[in-house]
């Protein structure tokens, strides 16, 4: 009772959350004199994603190698343990921070809106709801989809490329 208790309480917490996000977007969206604003809540967001995403994967990089390594480098790798949950937390907040603040200026910038910046809003959707399903899913088939989908180094490769391009296109 208290799994489904919880599982409420975040998608009211997602729920509001978004409309607390949509709300002061839609009142800027005609808004000419918002172009500054909006820009930068797309530079926040491609920040917060390299902050969140350059030292978690670094992180199991490192761990990995000294695990397939061997004796001497094991130590390595119990101490990256102890720090891993606290590294995933400052993922997860700062890869939310950079989602939402995306979203906003996508919605921000709807009236503008071509096939790259759909694709980006796609992608940076299908990485969000991976990632909530390894944290918050717990049957073992929604772990494993979770972690394959998540994981796609195909898709982080596409989601980098379309940011790139975003920027390129939108500054034209």
């Amino acid at each position: 009772m208290t799994v489904k208790k919880t599982n409420l309480r975040f998608i009211v917490f997602l729920t509001l959350l978004s409309l607390l996000v949509i709300s002061p977007t839609l009142a800027y969206a005609d808004d000419d004199d918002a172009e500054d604003i909006v820009e930068s809540l797309g530079w926040v967001a491609v920040g917060a994603g390299i902050a969140a995403n350059v030292p978690f994967i670094a992180m199991n990089k490192i761990r990995r190698y000294a695990i397939k390594t061997g004796s001497s480098t094991m130590q390595v790798a119990k101490q990256i343990r102890t720090v891993y949950k606290l590294i995933l937390n400052f993922h997860i907040m700062l890869n939310s921070i950079g989602y939402f603040t995306g979203m906003s200026h996508g919605l921000m910038l709807s009236r503008h809106l071509d096939s790259i910046s759909l694709s980006l809003a796609i992608v940076m959707s299908v990485m969000m709801v991976s990632g909530l399903l390894l944290k918050y899913m717990s049957s073992r088939n929604s772990k494993i989809f979770g972690r394959l989908l998540h994981g796609q180094f195909g898709l982080v490769i596409l989601l980098a490329a379309l940011v790139v391009l975003h920027i390129v296109v939108g500054d034209d």
